[in-house]
């Protein structure tokens, strides 16, 4: 999919997984080799775990990886960013209980996974540890199971995905990609235009097109608000009966769905909706197939 995702317009970078224990030339030239001419906007990656790596010693794990970060330099002309675990970081990559000298020259991911993931609580609160005598990181590996809606195994079932936070602005992270961002194509309302018929011509939800156009809602304008089946979703537990649940409606969401559009098919609203869905933690993220109760 490295091709796919360049056409889409996705940033892309490529990992290595260093094994201690392997000739270091031998594990970067077949890294160099594989990516080609063809790297990516982010920078290449190491990834520095426990599995394989279990008898190696931290020195023999500390010069492999320096052997080998700077080899992929030398290819690529910019600093790979490494990628692990705090924890393992502190433990494994380090002499006499500090990190290598070299550690401060290079970006650093990390990973680590909190029970709920929250933007609201950003960027002080619920955030990962950072790794003593490292830069301070840059990506967070929030969560390594979630489902993406179109996302899928090769037999066109859900798969589990990673997902990750950038510390910055989004204009940030083009600039660390060292890419320019392509410009929003500018599109004027034609007589019998509507929100889904726009969003339906440049292949985008209604929520994408909505949030990119906030002064569409301009101070004056009447709208019609549709009023939801079920004003107050009745929210119960196992020993209480919920008389409402008779009547709620249930959606099979298809390619292409957005909670938004289910929501404004069903004239309720996304509220509405994830008040009567307690597994519903994230609304953006929501895949083929998933059943979803409706008020």
């Amino acid at each position: 999919h490295w091709e796919g995702a360049r056409k889409e317009g996705l940033l892309r970078g490529a990992y290595h997984y260093l094994i201690a224990n392997q000739d270091a030339k031998q594990q970067a030239d077949l890294f160099i080799s594989t990516i080609s001419a063809d790297r990516g906007e982010l920078p290449p990656i190491i990834d520095l775990e426990d599995k394989y790596n279990e008898n190696a010693s931290n020195s023999l794990i500390i010069d492999t990886c320096k052997a080998v970060l700077d080899r992929v330099e030398k290819a690529f002309g910019l600093k790979p960013m490494i990628y692990s675990r705090t924890q393992y970081l502190n433990v494994h990559v380090s002499r006499n209980g500090k990190a290598p000298a070299w550690a401060k020259d290079y970006p650093l991911w990390v990973a680590q996974y909190p029970y709920v993931f929250d933007t609201n609580m950003h960027p002080n609160k619920n955030m990962p540890t950072q790794a003593v005598g490292w830069q301070d990181w840059k990506f967070w590996q929030y969560s390594e199971t979630t489902l993406v809606d179109g996302v899928t195994s090769d037999n066109g079932q859900p798969t589990e995905c990673d997902l990750n936070w950038f510390r910055g602005t989004e204009a940030e992270l083009y600039a660390f990609a060292n890419v320019k961002p392509k410009e929003p194509v500018v599109y004027t309302v034609k007589s019998g235009d509507t929100f889904k018929s726009v969003a339906e011509k440049y292949k985008i939800t209604l929520d994408e097109l909505l949030n990119a156009n906030p002064s569409l809602l301009a101070e004056g304008t009447k709208l019609s608000i549709p009023v939801p089946t079920i004003s107050k979703p009745v929210v119960t537990d196992n020993s209480t009966t919920n008389n409402a649940t008779s009547s709620t409606r249930k959606h099979t969401v298809k390619q292409g769905d957005t909670i938004g559009t289910i929501a404004q098919k069903y004239g309720v609203t996304v509220e509405n909706i994830k008040a009567i869905n307690p597994n519903l933690t994230n609304p953006n993220l929501i895949f083929v197939g998933q059943v979803i109760v409706i008020p």
